[in-house]
C-alpha cells in the first residue's frame, strides 16, 4: 500500500534490496525518528557500504520528511548527521595506532 501511495517501489541504493518504501515504513510503524537510525540499524546500509548509504541519505530524508512533516532545516541537520556517522566508517590517512606496535610510517 505505502509502495502504491507515495510511489516507493525503487531501490535505495543499486545493487541492494532496501526499497524506498522500507523507509516510509519504518517511520510509520517501527518508530524510526532520523536518516541514521534507518541507515545504521534499519537497513544496515551504513555497514555494508557507505558510499552508497550517503548517495541514498538525500532520498531517505525526503521520504522522512514527508512522513514526520520535518523542515527544510531539520532535512538539513539530518544529511548533516547522516554524513558525519558516515564518515566515522571511513579510515583517516593520518590516523595511528597509540599502543607503540604502529608509528604511520
Amino acid at each position: 500500500m505505502i509502495c502504491v501511495q507515495l510511489c516507493l517501489g525503487k531501490r535505495l541504493a543499486h545493487g541492494y534490496p532496501f526499497l524506498e518504501a522500507e523507509v516510509a515504513y519504518c517511520a510509520r510503524f517501527e518508530y524510526c525518528e532520523s536518516a541514521v537510525d534507518f541507515v545504521a540499524r534499519r537497513c544496515r546500509l551504513a555497514f555494508l557500504d557507505t558510499d552508497a548509504a550517503g548517495r541514498a541519505l538525500p532520498r531517505i530524508i525526503e521520504i522522512l520528511a514527508l512522513e514526520h512533516k520535518w523542515d527544510k532545516g531539520r532535512q538539513k541537520l539530518e544529511l548533516q548527521k547522516g554524513k558525519e556517522f558516515l564518515e566515522t566508517f571511513k579510515s583517516s590517512k593520518n590516523a595511528q595506532f597509540r599502543d607503540g606496535k604502529h608509528n604511520g610510517q
